[in-house]
């Protein structure tokens, strides 16, 4: 079997022991929503210092304001998307750059959110929910699938099969179109711009939020990938070996079993390692000598 045809080169779930980390942040979140609850019913407020608020922020309400949610759909929706994309980029880009992402992506989209109020009237909001880091990890899992085709439940009723390609765009004109026509003037008293979009709620959505996720999976994703970002989408080109002379009467090489031991040892200790911490774990030059040794020893 080649290495072409394990689950974690062709980006699927394997099997693995323990919880994943995926696991363990809706255990969390979950555990917050009772939380709130219990708070809601007591009619206290042990919870006042998580949310992010427009005026004098903590520096800790950056990333705590993703440990609560509004009601039971934001945390439903929040989490069924977490539970798909994070454990794609867990299992191939590793527990760290799971993390990573999501980190970014809560504070660039906590960032995005408190810079659309600056200067208005409005002194009274607040930011919750994990939407922004949960919209950077989808772009990360997903912008090398686009021509997959993916089943979603829209408002959880009607099933919907779409290119993933058509998702995201879907999802990012969404988010821009509620920042120009809903949440900005929201959020401003402007005589010439007025929110068109007010009705269910519509106002009460963080699509600034939700686009500062969507730009820093974005930038991830590049880097993660080693895609220059002062040249388009050129690749970084590694410096080429030197080439070695090809003797057209020279007998082709056959590998001693010694070499092909040595081979298959190498090769299993750099599949121990991304059974254990993923394939983001290897370095570039454990990389190159991975697909060596699959191209190898097929």
């Amino acid at each position: 079997m080649g290495i072409e045809d394990r689950g974690y080169m062709q980006k699927t779930i394997p099997f693995h022991r323990g919880l994943q980390a995926t696991t363990w942040t809706l255990i969390v979140l979950f555990g917050f929503f009772v939380l709130n609850l219990i708070q809601e019913s007591a009619g206290a407020n042990f919870l006042g210092w998580a949310a992010l608020y427009e005026t004098s922020p903590r520096f800790w309400q950056w990333l705590t304001h993703s440990l609560l949610h509004f009601d039971f759909l934001h945390l439903l929706f929040n989490g069924l998307t977490l539970w798909w994309v994070g454990r794609i980029v867990e299992e191939t880009d590793g527990v760290s750059t799971y993390f990573k992402t999501l980190t970014l992506g809560v504070l660039v989209g906590a960032f995005s959110w408190w810079l659309t109020g600056l200067n208005g009237p409005r002194l009274d909001g607040s930011l919750i929910g994990i939407s922004a880091g949960v919209y950077a990890l989808l772009i990360v899992a997903l912008l090398d699938r686009l021509d997959e085709e993916v089943t979603i439940l829209l408002f959880f009723i009607l099933p919907v099969t779409l290119r993933i390609r058509w998702l995201i765009w879907a999802l990012t004109l969404f988010a821009l179109g509620g920042l120009l026509f809903s949440e900005l003037p929201g959020r401003h008293q402007w005589a010439y711009w007025q929110p068109a979009w007010n009705g269910n709620g519509a106002n009460r959505i963080a699509h600034s939020a939700h686009l500062g996720g969507l730009i820093a999976g974005w930038f991830i994703w590049r880097y993660l990938n080693q895609i220059d970002f002062f040249s388009g989408f050129a690749l970084f080109k590694r410096k080429p070996s030197s080439p070695t002379p090809i003797n057209a009467h020279a007998q082709p090489s056959r590998a001693t079993p010694k070499a092909l031991d040595s081979s298959r040892a190498e090769l299993d200790r750099l599949l121990d390692k991304i059974s254990a911490g993923g394939f983001g774990s290897l370095t570039p030059e454990e990389k190159r000598k991975l697909e060596e040794l699959s191209a190898r020893l097929r």
